[in-house]
């Protein structure tokens, strides 16, 4: 009897003993883990990019290679992109935390940390305040911080050294940004010369004393008009696209690159003037039976008659109302009146049902889209389309 309780007291103790060793080594890899980014205490991600970048250093390959980074709300493990060891002997893990808008809680262990990110979609950047004591930005200090700089360093990444020819270089090529941000760099068919070619720091380019790396805020255009020097004819034009008008190029165009040409981040043709013009989606989905879509509306699109930018005439379309039509409806060409019926203007400087505008080709048709033949205003039967005017 003395004898087995000797026993199981020995294996109790040697149970105490490895928990004890187990938790001692549990504390160890927690205590050798440090989150380098996001900084804990800036939660607030304003970004156009439903991501953030997450690094970990870890004391060794063993203890690295033990880290798990989830969502709390049980999606699955996130894989890191890599795991490379630095000069120092520590390991770094780089992850790609996927965002949705709102709060959004990540898990790492070991350690049971927990990374609170609230996300704001930006659409613009002219209420974006990248200094707010809230708002996380990694180059807040330094365009490389002390602790990252073995291994991002002006030296071109060593498996990308073919692309560096395919570079111009000049006083702002800065291949250290190429390490992290390739997908900028490289994104989409349509890519933005000065990012795939490396001049980040000829826009992102702060304060030169302290080396760190300012987001464009405000109005944009003040940038990117030093080099589309011809868009500044725009703002002396009488008819102004809004986001030409408050100057953020980017409500429309990505200053990286896109999938689609001019850096649009959307079909140029009607998708991505939609976004913000939603009246006019359904003349490019969604039609409903019985309705009667422009023809150039989904086939050249909004372009064909309005400039994205900024013209002379009215809904910034490129030529005054009538002339803008006649250059499709060519047999139209040429008459003033006689339309629809004889002696009946076809122009003039008054429109009876639109105060203020001219008498025109759309004071009869919708050039957009109508539940009438023709495009017209109104039933043609029972004279409804005469008596808007003729009452």
């Amino acid at each position: 009897m003395p004898c087995r309780e000797s026993c199981s007291g020995f294996v109790v103790r040697i149970l105490v003993l490895f928990l004890i060793g187990y938790l001692c080594l549990f504390a160890g890899i927690a205590d050798a883990l440090t989150i380098l980014a996001p900084d804990a205490s800036k939660i607030l991600v304003n970004s156009r990019r439903s991501f953030v970048h997450m690094v970990i250093r870890s004391s060794g390959k063993v203890n690295a290679g033990r880290i798990v980074v989830e969502k709390e709300t049980g999606q699955g493990r996130i894989n890191p992109l890599g795991s490379w060891q630095g000069n120092n002997g520590y390991y770094f893990l780089h992850y790609i935390l996927p965002l949705k808008s709102g709060m959004n809680i990540f898990m790492v262990e070991p350690g049971k940390r927990r990374i609170r990110i609230r996300y704001r979609p930006l659409a613009t950047l002219l209420n974006y305040n990248s200094s707010a004591s809230s708002a996380y930005h990694f180059h807040r200090q330094k365009v490389v911080p002390v602790v990252c700089s073995g291994c991002h360093s002006q030296g071109f990444p060593g498996e990308q050294n073919i692309l560096e020819r395919e570079r111009i270089k000049c006083k702002d090529f800065s291949p250290v940004c190429y390490s992290c941000h390739r997908r900028l760099a490289d994104a989409g068919r349509w890519r933005h010369s000065p990012s795939f070619n490396l001049y980040c720091l000829g826009c992102h380019e702060g304060n030169k004393g302290r080396g760190d790396i300012v987001v464009i805020q405000g109005r944009v255009d003040d940038t990117c008009l030093r080099c589309h020097v011809n868009g500044r004819k725009w703002k002396k034009m009488g008819h102004i696209h809004g986001p030409v008008g408050v100057g953020d190029c980017t409500v429309c165009h990505d200053p990286h690159g896109a999938r689609y040409k001019y850096q649009l981040w959307a079909d140029g043709k009607a998708a991505l003037c939609v976004a913000c013009h939603a009246d006019k989606k359904r003349l490019i989905s969604g039609t409903p039976l019985g309705f009667h879509v422009h023809g150039i509306v989904k086939g050249g699109g909004c372009t064909i008659c309005h400039s994205p930018h900024a013209t002379e005439n009215i809904f910034q379309l490129l030529e005054p109302i009538n002339k803008l039509c006649v250059g499709c409806h060519v047999t139209m060409k040429g008459i003033i009146v006689g339309h629809p019926v004889g002696g009946h203007p076809v122009k003039g400087p008054r429109d009876p049902r639109r105060p203020g505008r001219r008498f025109g080709c759309t004071s009869c048709h919708n050039p957009h889209g109508s539940n009438y033949a023709y495009l017209l205003i109104g039933d043609l039967l029972g004279g409804h389309v005469c008596s808007k005017c003729h009452h």
